[in-house]
């Protein structure tokens, strides 16, 4: 039934998940994506990065998995008992039983440990990444809230 004239029809009501819909949700999902997993990079490679201690590790055993071979590595943190961490998977693993390899670990956390080469040279690039993703989320945030108020 039409309205009285000169008022404009409402708009149809639906599940219509126009271009713009998706769109944002795709936004959101990726940004979200991006942001959570830059955000994790950086707390686990923050400690190490600042305050890490490199120091040698001895290999106890090698396993394998379905990806390729897992590494047991022994190592002693400065004035604490000897640790072991598992490091892996390698197709071509880098030593075996008996050999050593650096690892990185926290002081003040021995069972955050990492290998060198594992770890970012710098935490830059993921601040980045959290700052253009949370722009990104953001963005969508103002987009929904100002559709919503039509």
């Amino acid at each position: 039934m039409p309205g009285p004239p000169g008022l404009a029809a409402p708009p149809p009501v639906g599940d219509d998940l126009g271009f713009p819909s998706v769109v944002l949700v795709g936004l959101l999902v990726f940004g979200l994506l991006v942001f959570g997993l830059s955000l994790g990079i950086c707390l686990h490679s923050s400690p190490l990065l600042r305050r890490g201690i490199r120091t040698s590790a001895v290999c106890v055993n090698v396993g394998q998995v379905a990806a390729g071979s897992m590494l047991l590595l022994e190592y002693t943190p400065v004035g604490a008992p000897a640790r072991q961490h598992t490091v892996g998977p390698f197709v071509f693993p880098p030593v075996r039983v008996g050999g050593r390899m650096d690892v990185i670990y926290d002081p003040k956390r021995p069972q955050e440990v990492s290998l060198p080469e594992r770890l970012p040279k710098s935490t830059r690039g993921l601040v980045i990444a959290m700052v253009v993703s949370g722009a990104v989320l953001a963005a969508c945030a103002v987009w929904i809230v100002l559709t919503a108020r039509g």
